[in-house]
């Protein structure tokens, strides 16, 4: 009689799912292990783009892995591919060509996207985000003609970007805006130390908080009024923090809030089903209450634990409860990896 063969998928190859691919491998050596991602690169260094669109590193130095690693560890990657719905009871996931792929467990590290504030989606075509290497190539095509970047919002990426902004010697605008400071707390006093070394650094600092117009003079010219304030400015970029891609599991049977509801244990409530990264609200006995991790080397933890419990084994996602920050009703743990 034939045994039946585990197949673990990971959806996601940021730096959770890529870690909980390898971990699985370590783990159990002799599984089916199949990672889906839709980008089509192996998975990269998501926290040295700025570096990378500053000129100080080529584009190989972003790359973790290369497709040829994946290979030779026995990791199926089926890049450039989306999953678009999850069938729990059949353990199925269903990609978006129509095809259907069985799985017997499942880790879910889809990670975020950018978020626009919905007052702002009326101009969020003309704006510019930071989240994958096409979008750094973006950047790196459209500073090129362009002198002077207005930066919105204030979430940790803005600030490495506008460091390496600052080295190209571009002319830097900061507009720091209270709805994208995550996942800090805004502040009187957290806005002025920002504010502040903004400043020192060379960038100007726009008192204003509400964007009310952009108006396109040119390809690379466009004037913005913010309160009463006009300025001329060749690009916009917009940081407001990344929000869960998991629209794809509205439907699916799996309890969602801001993220994917998990426990301790990264178990979204059902036998071999786990969620890890940013796409997780994390359980903490503690607190009673839900807590969300951000920054790489979190999500590199997480997704050692999630592929470890997976497998058998009973680890806990522990964090101090003095490390958790609760910022509009979400509980957040944060890890700086951009030092400005």
């Amino acid at each position: 009689m034939e045994m039946s063969e585990e197949h673990f998928v990971v959806i996601g190859n940021g730096p959770a799912g890529n870690q909980a691919a390898l971990t699985l491998r370590e783990k159990a050596p002799e599984d089916r292990i199949t990672l889906i991602t839709e980008s089509r690169e192996p998975s990269y260094w998501r926290r040295l783009l700025p570096d990378f669109i500053a000129g100080k590193i080529e584009e190989e130095a972003l790359y973790v892995s290369s497709f040829n690693s994946y290979k030779s560890m026995g990791i199926k990657l089926r890049s450039g591919q989306e999953v678009v719905g999850l069938d729990l009871e059949g353990r199925e996931l269903i990609l978006d060509h129509k095809e259907v792929l069985n799985f017997t467990g499942l880790i879910i590290a889809v990670g975020g996207k950018p978020r626009i504030p919905e007052p702002l989606d009326v101009f969020g075509d003309l704006m510019f985000t930071l989240k994958t290497i096409g979008d750094a190539k973006v950047w790196i095509e459209k500073l090129n003609h362009v002198e002077s970047i207005l930066m919105i919002g204030g979430d940790l990426t803005s600030l490495a970007l506008t460091k390496a902004l600052l080295q190209l010697h571009k002319e830097v605008f900061f507009m720091l805006d209270e709805n994208a400071f995550w996942p800090l707390r805004p502040n009187n006093v957290l806005f002025d130390e920002v504010g502040q070394r903004l400043v020192e650094k060379g960038v100007q600092v726009l008192k204003c908080r509400k964007l009310m117009s952009v108006t396109q003079i040119s390809d690379h010219l466009y004037q913005i009024q913010a309160d009463d304030q006009k300025i001329e400015i060749g690009m916009i970029g917009a940081f407001f923090g990344l929000v869960p891609d998991i629209r794809f599991l509205a439907r699916s049977g799996l309890t969602i809030d801001r993220g994917i509801l998990v426990d301790e244990y990264l178990n979204a409530g059902f036998e071999g089903i786990y969620a890890t990264g940013d796409c997780a609200q994390i359980y903490h006995p503690q607190i009673r209450d839900y807590w969300v991790s951000i920054g790489h080397d979190n999500a590199v933890a997480l997704g050692r634990i999630a592929a470890m419990n997976l497998v058998g084994e009973r680890k806990k996602a522990e964090i101090d409860q003095e490390c958790i920050y609760e910022v509009q009703g979400i509980n957040v743990n944060t890890s700086w990896w951009a030092d400005f």
